[in-house]
């Protein structure tokens, strides 16, 4: 009998692992990072959530590196060597934003979602997924709402300070 407290063990074990893989340390510096970037633009900071990072992190276990489409807002990447370059990298994308013709575009979306004003929660995960790590960041309520006259991105993504 004592093979069945040693399976039930392992196989809690494993599914502790494979739904929580984002340490705290990892966790608080993807959101330190986070807020740095949203505090150039006069966004609120963060906070973080093991709802959303639950999400996340079951999401990049799956391996596949495309949207959930999913109830919450979504940045992906893969192959940074950290979520802080991830994180950045989304963030570049403001080079590209157009702060005179605001709105949706596939070449900025990452970085409006992470300065995203009426967001107020982020949770992450991350998976290496055919050698290379697949970072999710997971933001309630979700940005980047498309009103066909770019006034929710007026009121959300603001020029740099």
């Amino acid at each position: 009998m004592r093979p069945i407290p040693f399976i039930l063990s392992f196989l809690v074990l494993g599914f502790i692992q494979a739904t929580v893989a984002i340490s705290k340390a990892t966790a608080k510096n993807g959101l330190k990072v986070h807020n740095e970037l949203r505090a150039k633009h006069g966004s609120p900071p963060l906070r973080w959530s093991t709802k959303l990072e639950k999400y996340a992190q079951k999401w990049s276990n799956g391996c596949e590196f495309k949207h959930s489409q999913g109830p919450y807002g979504e940045n992906l990447a893969m192959g940074h060597a950290s979520f802080p370059d991830a994180i950045n990298a989304w963030y570049n994308e403001e080079k590209a934003y157009n702060y005179n013709q605001p709105g949706f575009s596939g070449a900025t979306g990452h970085f409006t979602a992470v300065v995203w004003k009426g967001t107020t929660e982020v949770g992450c995960g991350i998976k290496k997924c055919n050698g290379a790590p697949i970072y999710t960041c997971s933001y309630y309520p979700p940005g980047n709402m498309v009103d066909g006259t770019g006034a929710a991105f007026k009121a959300n993504v603001l020029p740099p300070k």
